[in-house]
């Protein structure tokens, strides 16, 4: 499985944040177990070592909220790494950042405006835009909405003005926090340089998702927050999803940690004109709501993750979802990573299973492996085939 922001972590951060990780890792003394219990919010053998294997990586006053999906049923555990022990917490209401996985609801909310005829897929981004780009097509193509939600629109990474604002100067930590609308359109408009042509290639961009997002924005006169709780926060109930962060939201939040376990601010994970990338927080019983929701609808949640294009034999793009292949089974993905967050969301509709996974663990420990999307898979690997038994009984 593709781990989706492996690109922002060894392209920006790796060498330096590698000596970081590695001087936590060190310096850890050894890690006690869980606990064994009966509660049912707690772990099985197998999970609890899953876990444990990872663990070992995460400095002290990290925590993981997890979720597991079988059916009807939701089973909620919470876990903390204290006085290098690991002990059950309750954190399912609490928030953190959500990091890539906003770019799902990004192309959620692409899916309606396209479900209620406002837009369409394949219009042109130029058509939407107040500023001439400075390319506006290779080949004969030009970028598309769809193709900035499945990564083909051609458009880089990330934009390169974000590294040389002197008002704000760059800070690995809190990448996009001050990237505003000016300096997007400057870029748009005065250095925009098409890496293939639109439609042709898969060029992971946080860009594209954050143009996307922008463009949302354009089109319904309406900030990103205001459009997130309007398509799908407030249909679900979904109270502890947002994206300003107030101090009623602070109070909510889990704080991120560096890799040696001291404390980042709140809001360096922010991303401004960039919000549709990866600027959300929520909470492991909200996104709970969210999946179950991609389960069961058949209006705009599902167009979301129909297939826009198929990559190989394993991996198919849709409005910020990827879909895998693996091993006979069949899911909906997505992962996402700040400076001090990590997160990853599993489902498949038939069996209806899934698994929501957030932690307050830094990014730039996934030089030692990815270990959200890796914990995704053990606790998610089990479930298809369980459900299936069942409901053949």
């Amino acid at each position: 499985m593709q781990n989706t922001e492996s690109n922002l972590v060894k392209t920006l951060f790796a060498s330096v944040l590698f000596a970081m990780a590695s001087c936590s890792i060190f310096n850890a003394k050894e890690l006690v177990k869980l606990p064994k219990t009966n509660s049912p919010n707690s772990l099985d053998s197998s999970q609890a070592q899953a876990v444990y294997d990872r663990a070992q990586y995460f400095p002290n006053g990290t925590q993981l909220s997890i979720c597991i999906i079988t059916g009807d049923t939701e089973k909620y555990v919470g876990i903390e790494r204290r006085n290098d022990s690991l002990v059950y917490v309750e954190n399912s209401d609490s928030v953190f950042e959500i990091g890539s996985i906003t770019k799902t609801f990004t192309g959620t909310m692409l899916a309606r405006l396209v479900y209620d005829g406002k837009v369409r897929l394949d219009d042109p981004i130029k058509n939407y835009l107040p500023v001439t780009l400075n390319q506006s097509s290779l080949n004969g193509k030009e970028p598309t909405l769809v193709e900035l939600a499945d990564h083909t629109s051609g458009l880089p990474f990330e934009p390169a003005n974000v590294r040389n604002d002197d008002a704000h100067p760059f800070d690995e930590y809190a990448p996009y926090k001050y990237y505003s609308t000016d300096r997007l359109y400057d870029y748009l408009s005065h250095q925009l340089v098409l890496q293939s042509t639109p439609g042709e290639k898969r060029t992971y961009s946080n860009l594209g998702a954050g143009l996307l997002g922008h463009i949302l924005t354009v089109v319904t006169k309406k900030t990103y927050e205001e459009l997130l709780f309007e398509t799908i926060c407030k249909p679900l109930r979904m109270q502890n999803t947002f994206v300003e962060l107030t101090p009623e939201h602070i109070h909510r939040m889990v704080q991120g940690r560096y890799p040696n376990g001291n404390l980042l601010s709140f809001g360096d994970g922010d991303c401004d004109a960039l919000t549709g990338c990866g600027g959300i927080k929520s909470s492991t019983r909200d996104l709970v709501k969210y999946l179950k929701a991609n389960i069961s609808d058949t209006t705009y949640f599902y167009l979301a993750q129909k297939s826009t294009k198929q990559f190989d034999e394993h991996l198919t793009g849709g409005l910020g979802w990827a879909t895998y292949s693996e091993r006979g089974k069949h899911h909906v993905g997505a992962f996402g990573a700040t400076p001090g967050y990590t997160s990853g969301v599993i489902f498949e509709r038939n069996t209806r299973v899934g698994v929501v996974l957030l932690t307050n663990v830094s990014s730039y420990l996934a030089v030692k492996g990815n270990f959200t999307e890796g914990l995704c898979r053990a606790l998610y690997d089990p479930l298809p085939f369980a459900a299936v038994e069942k409901k053949g009984m």
